[in-house]
Formats: C-alpha cells, sequence, structure tokens
C-alpha cells in the first residue's frame, strides 16, 4: 500500500462527517423542526469549514480541487433537501415564507410602515467601480446587488450593493396570515431598492455572502495586555481573503463584475438557491412555539450525591463520582463551585475556562468567591476560536471581582478542563478536583456528550496543582504521577498504551483498544494502532467526526473496526480502555488524538480507578458499538454506510436517558430510606395509611 493510502484526507474526511450530519436533515423520521435545526448545522459547519480549514490549503494543494467540489456538493444536497422536503412540510404546517408579490393588502402595509420607519435609516448603499478599490465587504455578511442604468446611458451598466444590517431581525413575521407567515429583510430591502436608487434603473438583482479566511497570527509576545492584542486580531479577521463566494440569482454580467472586483477565481463561487444562510433560518426551529413539530425536550437529571443535603467534600472522600452529560445534570459543578464561593474553610479555587456561554454560572461563582477574599485564578483561554469576544468579557469581570486571570503559556492554547479546590480540614490542607472531557458551559452541558470526575484522591489533586505551577509558573512538567499532560508527556502515555497492548496480545487472548472521541488524525498514533493491529490487538474506534485512519486493510488494519454516531446529542467524550492482560485501563482526556491536540495544546490525560467509576465507564465506552440506529461504519475505501438495525433496535442515547432516569430513580428512593423514621407500626398508622393522607411522614 502507497505511503498515500496509508491515511484519508482530513478536509474530505470532515465533509464526510457533515455529510452524516447532513442525513439528519432528511430523516423523516426526525421532527420537522428538529430537521430544520439539523439544516443550520450543517451550513454553520460549512461556515466554519472555510474559513478554517479551506482557508488553511494552498492553492497547489493537490486535495483543494476535490475538497471545493465535494463541498460544493453537499451544500447543493442540503440546499435540495431543504427545498424539495422542509420547505413544502414547514407549508403544510402553515409556516410560509410569503414572496413581495405574495403579500396582502394589510401585510403590505405593515412592511411598508416598517421600512421607512426602521429598516430604511440602517441601509447605506455603496457604489462599486471597476477601477477603485472595492468596500471593504463583511464575513459572512447578506449583501443585496443591483444592477442599474442611468436613462441618459443606457449602455453603461453600474453597480450597487446594500448590506442586510447583521443588527435586525432576518425573520420578519407578518400579520393577518395563517399559522405563521414571515417575510425576509433582504427580500423587503429587494422590495424598495428604487427607492435607494433615485434617477436610476434597476435591470438586475441579486443576493451574495462572502466567506473569509478567519486563521489568526498571533504575536503573543508583542505587547504585555494580551486581551488588546487578541482584540486587534479579531478586528484582522474580517479583513480576511475571500474563500468562498454564495451568489443568487446573479446576473452573468453582475457575477463577472462581482469576481473581478473581488479578485476570485471561478473556484470559489457558489450559485445557491434562494434560501441562503440556512443557519439563520433554523432560527425557526427555536422560535416557534410548535411543540408538536419539535423533539421532546431532555431534562438532565440531578446527581443525588450533589443535592443540597449532601456533604459533598465527605463523600468525596470517600469515592469518585463520575456525572454523565447531558444525562446528569451539570448543576453538579455549579453545587461544587458553590459549596467552594460560600464554604470559610476553602482557601484557593483554580480553573481553566475555554467556553464558559453566556450568563455562565461558573463565572457567577468565581466571582462571589473572588469577592469574599478567596484566592481565585482561572485561566482564561482567549484563543477559543470564535468564542474569543466572549472570553474577553468574562476575564474582565473577574479581574475586576479581585482574581487572578491568566492568559496561559506563550505558544500553547489552553483546552485543558480542571478545577481545583484547596481547603482547609482538621488534619491539614486538603485538596478536591474536577476534571472533565468538556467545556465549563451550562449551555453545551445540556446538548453535548461529555464526563466529569470528581476526586479528592492525593495524588490526583496533587498532579493537577503541578498542572497549575506548570501554566502559572516556571515549573518542571515532569512531575507527575497520573496525569499525563499535552504538549508533554501525552502523546508518549498514549503510544505506550497501545505498544503494551500489542506486547500482550496472544492468539488465544487478543489485546483490545475501546477508543471514543471526536477526531482520529495524528499519523503517529494511527501508525502505532496499525502495529498494533498487526500484532493480533482488536482495536473498536468510535470517532465522531475526521478519521484519517484506513480500516480493513489486510496486514495493517484488519482488525480495527471504526464507528461514528451522529444523533440528537453531539458526541464529545474522550474515553480510552485498554484490556492491558487482564488488569484494565481506563482514561479520560480533553483531548483528540489530534497533532493540535498532541503538540500545540495544554491537555489532560487522567485515569478512572475507582472500581464503580471503571465499571460505569467500560459500560459507557462499550454502549457505543451497539447502536443499530445513528451509527455509521467507515470501509476502507472511505465510504460510511449506516449500521442496519437488527430485529431489536438499539439507539445508545435513548438508552443512556433512560438509563440516568433509572439510576437517579434508585438513589432519591435509598436516600430517602436512609431519612426515613423507623418506628414500631401501629393501628393508628394503618388507618391514616388507608385513608390516603399524603402528609403523614411514612407516607412518602
Amino acid at each position: 500500500m502507497t505511503e498515500e493510502k496509508r491515511y484519508f484526507n482530513r478536509e474530505l474526511s470532515w465533509l464526510d462527517f457533515n455529510a452524516r450530519v447532513l442525513a439528519e436533515v432528511g430523516r423523516e423520521k426526525n421532527p420537522l423542526l428538529e430537521r430544520l435545526k439539523f439544516a443550520g448545522i450543517v451550513s454553520s459547519n460549512f461556515d466554519e469549514f472555510f474559513m478554517v480549514r479551506v482557508a488553511s490549503l494552498s492553492e497547489n494543494d493537490e486535495a483543494t480541487e476535490e475538497v471545493y467540489e465535494k463541498a460544493f456538493r453537499f451544500m447543493k444536497d442540503l440546499e435540495n433537501i431543504f427545498s424539495d422536503q422542509l420547505a413544502p412540510a414547514l407549508e403544510k404546517e402553515n409556516i410560509r415564507r410569503i414572496p413581495a408579490h405574495g403579500l396582502k393588502t394589510e401585510q403590505r402595509e405593515f412592511i411598508e410602515n416598517l421600512y421607512w420607519t426602521e429598516i430604511k435609516p440602517l441601509l447605506t448603499p455603496i457604489a462599486l467601480h471597476e477601477d477603485k478599490p472595492i468596500p471593504m465587504l463583511v464575513n459572512l455578511s447578506l449583501y443585496c446587488m443591483f444592477e442599474l442604468i442611468a436613462p441618459e446611458k443606457a449602455d453603461v451598466k453600474r453597480y450597487a450593493v446594500v448590506e442586510v444590517p447583521s443588527n435586525y431581525p432576518r425573520i420578519i413575521s407578518l400579520p393577518a396570515g395563517e399559522g405563521y407567515s414571515f417575510v425576509l429583510l433582504e427580500d423587503v430591502i429587494a422590495m424598495f431598492a428604487k427607492d435607494l436608487f433615485t434617477g436610476y434603473e434597476i435591470c438586475h438583482s441579486g443576493f451574495f455572502r462572502l466567506t473569509r479566511g478567519a486563521e489568526m497570527s498571533l504575536d503573543e509576545e508583542k505587547d504585555e495586555d494580551f486581551s488588546k492584542v487578541m482584540q486587534e486580531a479579531l478586528q484582522s479577521r474580517l479583513r480576511g481573503y475571500v474563500v468562498r463566494l454564495e451568489l443568487n440569482n446573479g446576473s452573468p454580467d453582475m457575477a463577472h463584475f462581482l469576481k473581478a472586483c473581488l479578485k476570485i477565481s471561478e473556484r470559489v463561487v457558489y450559485e445557491t438557491s434562494d434560501w441562503m444562510d440556512l443557519k439563520e433560518i433554523s432560527q425557526l426551529a427555536f422560535q416557534l412555539p410548535y411543540e408538536n413539530l419539535k423533539r421532546k425536550t431532555w431534562h438532565p437529571v440531578s446527581v443525588p450525591e450533589f443535592e443540597e443535603s449532601a456533604e459533598i467534600w465527605n463523600i468525596l472522600k470517600e469515592r469518585d463520582i463520575l456525572v454523565h452529560h447531558p444525562y446528569e445534570s451539570f448543576d453538579a459543578l455549579v453545587r461544587f463551585l458553590n459549596e467552594a464561593a460560600n464554604d470559610p474553610d476553602v482557601l484557593a479555587i483554580k480553573q481553566t475556562l475555554y467556553r464558559a456561554g453566556s450568563n455562565s454560572k461558573v463565572v457567577s461563582c468565581l466571582e462571589r468567591a473572588a469577592n469574599q477574599g478567596k484566592r481565585v485564578t482561572v485561566l482564561v483561554e482567549l484563543k477559543a476560536r470564535f468564542d474569543e469576544e466572549k472570553n474577553i468579557e468574562w476575564a474582565k469581570r473577574l479581574e475586576d471581582a479581585g482574581a487572578t486571570v491568566l492568559y496561559g503559556v506563550v505558544g500553547l492554547k489552553t483546552h485543558a478542563k480542571v478545577c481545583l479546590i484547596v481547603r482547609r480540614e482538621p488534619d491539614g490542607i486538603k485538596r478536591y478536583v474536577h476534571l472533565g472531557t468538556g467545556n465549563y458551559n451550562e449551555k453545551t452541558a445540556k446538548i453535548y456528550s461529555d464526563l466529569g470526575l470528581f476526586t479528592a484522591d492525593d495524588d490526583m489533586t496533587s498532579d493537577c496543582a503541578s498542572f497549575f505551577n506548570v501554566i502559572t509558573g516556571f515549573s518542571s512538567p515532569s512531575s507527575f504521577s497520573k496525569i499525563s499532560i499535552a504538549p508533554f508527556t501525552l502523546r508518549q502515555k498514549i503510544e505506550r498504551l497501545i505498544l503494551r497492548e500489542g506486547m500482550k496480545s496472544e492468539p488465544e487472548k487478543p489485546g483490545l483498544i475501546i477508543a471514543k472521541m471526536n477526531s482520529l488524525v495524528d499519523e503517529g498514533i494511527i501508525n502505532a494502532l496499525y502495529a498494533a493491529s498487526g500484532k493480533g490487538v482488536r482495536i473498536k474506534l468510535n470517532i465522531r467526526g475526521i478519521c484519517c485512519l484506513v480500516p480493513g486493510i489486510k496486514g495493517m488494519s484488519e482488525n480495527i473496526e471504526v464507528l461514528s454516531i451522529v444523533d440528537q446529542f453531539l458526541e464529545h467524550s474522550r474515553i480510552f480502555y485498554f484490556q492491558n492482560g487482564g488488569d484494565e485501563e481506563i482514561y479520560l482526556s480533553s483531548a483528540d488524538w489530534m497533532p493540535r491536540n498532541l503538540n500545540r495544546r495544554l491537555e489532560i490525560l487522567f485515569p478512572a480507578e475507582d472500581e464503580n467509576v471503571k465499571k460505569d465507564l467500560k459500560e459507557i465506552v462499550g454502549s457505543y458499538f451497539k447502536d443499530n440506529t445513528h451509527a455509521w461504519q467507515l470501509h476502507s475505501d472511505g465510504e460510511y454506510k449506516p449500521v442496519e438495525a437488527a430485529q431489536k433496535s438499539f439507539r445508545v442515547q435513548k438508552h443512556w436517558c433512560e438509563k440516568a432516569q433509572q439510576k437517579a430513580s434508585q438513589k432519591a428512593k435509598a436516600a430517602f430510606a436512609e431519612l426515613k423514621p423507623q418506628r414500631p407500626k401501629s393501628q393508628n398508622d394503618e388507618e391514616i395509611r388507608a385513608s390516603g393522607d399524603s402528609h403523614h411522614p411514612s407516607n412518602p
């Protein structure tokens, strides 16, 4: 096998992943508004893909042409599904977009009033000249474009654009319609365009949207105020070069003029349909109150150990606690931080923040702790892609509260998820820690599948304290007894674990590796897996997104299988199981097996050692290979095919919803049994019980 065929192309593999998400748009069993939501996810994914991945490709890259071709083909598939299936289905439910010519009298009067009083003041027509530099056109903004002629010079075409205001609702609800009728803001602007170009005749109009490269080059040492450097970099993102032009209804002359002004090749131009930027259209899925067209909302169950009556510190001294999101509530982590903020014996809190989300309870807890005089140290990652501005805001808030805010290690992005509590106790200083696979973000914790481990293990908490010393000072990164951190020891740890599995594998008892992660790209790790497969190790990989490993090739990877799950929740947890000759080991991590995670980020790999936690994790990671409703299998030719359902279907996310409910119910009953007063029954008890008095203390 040639070197090129040892690995799938990363960008093409990502496109295959987005095609699996696209399949959820076309899945008729999904509720209608759920399908619309997935359409928005696919559209948003493509925006980021072009801004980041396509922007990183060179013009001479052999795969660039194939990437554009495949991406545009999938974008067309999305359009077709939307136009042929979703739009008619929405109309059937009386949810419809009304064109200008279809407005009723009352609706037209409503729109006219809206235009003159609210919309027109926001519009700025911009003339384009072939012999002058084109004005700055904003990344991902929607523009109306007009081809104009003056009556006295009918043979001379002129061009102008109007930006569709991003600070005004694009979906405008209409009165006097059955069900829910709406018009799009760009259609309203086109309706009244003559008013914007008095003295000219509009002979053609259309819409377009630019996607610009969004990768940023930062000189982190050029300024002491890194947040200022970051803000400057965000401004430069707006001026990135064009990697995609989406053009709708443009005349040939208009398209030619625009391409010439932007100095772009035909390859980056995509002719789109009347429905542009579906991620904004998909907001209807959240705005409309049609519960019958939505998937039933999942409400994470509470974790009994973190109920208000529980003694968190004492419980954690007895055993580790594993929390499985979104099946179990993120409130467990909030309670952990709340308790730390309010406890007078807590001396310090140290935490990483990668993506905190809006109105973050986590940040509020840290602010309160700092205001109460606790030593709060927070590592805020300002380079969390597309969340940079939000993170700058959190950093300033925490600094104002008196927290020590750090921006990480120069040259490395901090992606580790760790929260350390330092508490004074009668026996001395005691540490407690939370380590996770997902962000400290209440919103994503409801829709991402992730794992969090709470522990008071002395070695683990000591390692986490050393980790913070590494990123806040000049400590050596080599003094860890249990955790491994990237970019220092994590790669070597994974490679040794894979190598050991191969060494312990025997024909009568082959080794076993089970791994679940978001992406597998790193060639060094892939080669180690190939070598282990050659020694008879069975390797089961559940890779949600990009997978560059080629499975099922004789003499290289015949013992490797790769599955991907795409369902209601985003699979985000990283779990790594090694059979180890029967002495099983399981690890969790914030890191995928990608060069960026292993070489250019601060990441943590940590073991699960509590026997009950290990048992739960083994069940969790194994369950992902049972799914036969939302699983896709990767074949050696690079094609993903749906795993066909057996006689009995198994949907892993549904299984864990049910499991979480059962677990919470059982623990609640057990907790109540411990609290229930124990006294001899009397005849009066039996009489009261028979009367159905639910307020009696012995009748729950």
